[in-house]
């Protein structure tokens, strides 16, 4: 899955990458609030999670969520992968991947972003997260370290 997430990211494939992500429920109660936007308004979110690199979580109908990765993928004018991080226990259903990517923009912006990959009877993308590189810069000290699943803050309780 890791490899097919990075090959259409590379050639800006934002259907093949839609229909590669899974929705997800996100109960509020069961989560730290503050990175949840959407939980200031209801008790739980249906539908795609986009993250920044303040980890603000928004979640996003099916449409919304093909828009904006079409849009998103459209600006980028090259993509490197960086690597995959495990993230969580070894346990089926709260162990993930993060397939980490570098890109630059048409606009020649450089971005980091990674797609979440969770398991729940396959592989699919569960969260996409994605910003400048300057905005990951001030979210934390070393981007490329402390990214995702290292960052010292989870939306997770």
């Amino acid at each position: 899955m890791a490899v097919e997430v990075l090959s259409a990211l590379a050639v800006g494939d934002a259907p093949r990458l839609s229909s590669a992500s899974n929705p997800t429920t996100i109960v509020c109660a069961e989560m730290a609030r503050e990175y949840f936007p959407g939980c200031a308004t209801a008790e739980v979110l249906d539908g795609f999670g986009v993250s920044d690199p303040d980890l603000l979580v928004r979640v996003l109908t099916e449409a919304e969520y093909a828009e904006e990765l079409s849009a998103f993928v459209a600006e980028l004018a090259s993509v490197g992968p960086i690597g995959i991080g495990s993230c969580g226990p070894d346990r089926p259903g709260r162990r993930s991947y993060h397939v980490a990517w570098l890109a630059e923009t048409t606009a020649a912006e450089r971005m980091l972003g990674s797609f979440e990959l969770t398991f729940d009877g396959e592989w699919s993308i569960g969260l996409w997260y994605a910003g400048t590189l300057a905005a990951w810069e001030a979210a934390t000290d070393d981007p490329l370290r402390d990214s995702f699943c290292e960052a010292g803050r989870s939306p997770w309780r």
